[in-house]
């Protein structure tokens, strides 16, 4: 459960007790703190759709900007490290998570869609190991939801929003998010959201617009998230190797699981790590690792 989640919860045990029929009581229940490290566990080293537009600036470079390496050097300093950075929730974004399901039951109203994967059943959706994203929700099997519950202010530039050109030059933090996503998930649609119960005018309160896959933004887009990811693994590698511990002969026949006659044969294969050291044989930790991985 999040933050909103849990509010809700407490709330429904002070206006009329809360129903505890659908609770699974062999899973042992998860504070919000926990679920929100399991959050960030999942997505440790992945570049993943609310940051996208990190990789985005100067287009008509073809390799990698400034901005766009020093984002993924943040990447391999996550999988380095075990730190978790605590991320600071402001007023104006627990409003957003206060109001985020509030926002859809107005969106499902308007529309008569029917959203599911919200709040606490929110999933990341993966592309191979290294690229991701979780949706707000999805609506059948062909459209999606990216919900913002903004300060007033930023509520009312929103509504000046008319399409997706105008998204992506306004907001293109978000446009560039709504373009993954709907590359992750093959989905031929999805909505910008933005709510605010505050405005007087109930007609104002809600505002969305479609978007539509942009084949040559995604083709950008991916060309730049693979090479963050090539780049990514490089400097992985590159400081692994360097901080690598140096291990014996016995130490390879016990991470490979074999003997010395089925390693004899290994290393005659091209592709079998050469040691760094022959007298007495030493190979690089990662070296071996990787190879193992690979064979497996």
């Amino acid at each position: 459960m999040n933050a909103q989640d849990l509010n809700g919860f407490e709330q429904s045990i002070i206006n009329n007790g809360a129903d505890l029929s659908g609770f699974d009581k062999s899973a042992p229940f998860k504070t919000a703190e926990e679920i929100r490290r399991d959050w960030l566990l999942e997505r440790i080293g992945k570049f993943t759709a609310s940051e996208f537009h990190k990789l985005t600036t100067a287009p008509t470079k073809k390799e990698l900007p400034v901005g766009a390496i020093t984002f993924t050097g943040e990447k391999v300093v996550e999988m380095l490290t075990e730190f978790l950075e605590e991320i600071f929730v402001s007023k104006d974004m627990q409003w957003g998570i206060d109001h985020e399901l509030e926002a859809i039951e107005e969106f499902e109203k308007r529309t008569n869609f029917k959203v599911y994967k919200t709040g606490i059943n929110q999933e990341l959706i993966t592309l191979g190991k290294s690229i991701g994203g979780t949706p707000d929700g999805l609506i059948g099997k062909d459209s999606g939801i990216e919900v913002k519950c903004p300060k007033s202010t930023t509520h009312f530039k929103y509504l000046n929003i008319a399409n997706q050109a105008s998204l992506k030059e306004v907001c293109a933090d978000y446009y560039w998010q709504i373009q993954g996503l709907l590359y992750i998930t093959g989905r031929k649609n999805w909505y910008f959201i933005s709510y605010d119960p505050r405005f007087k005018n109930k007609a104002q309160q809600l505002h969305f617009i479609e978007v539509k896959p942009d084949k040559e933004d995604q083709k950008f887009l991916i060309d730049r998230l693979t090479l963050a990811v090539f780049y990514r693994d490089y400097l992985l590698e590159k400081v692994n190797m360097e901080f690598s511990e140096e291990i014996n002969l016995v130490k390879v026949l016990r991470l490979l699981k074999v003997g010395r006659t089925k390693l004899a044969r290994l290393r005659k294969s091209a592709d079998f790590p050469k040691p760094i050291k022959k007298k007495p044989l030493l190979w690089r930790s990662v070296d071996i690792e990787s190879y193992a991985i690979k064979k497996h």
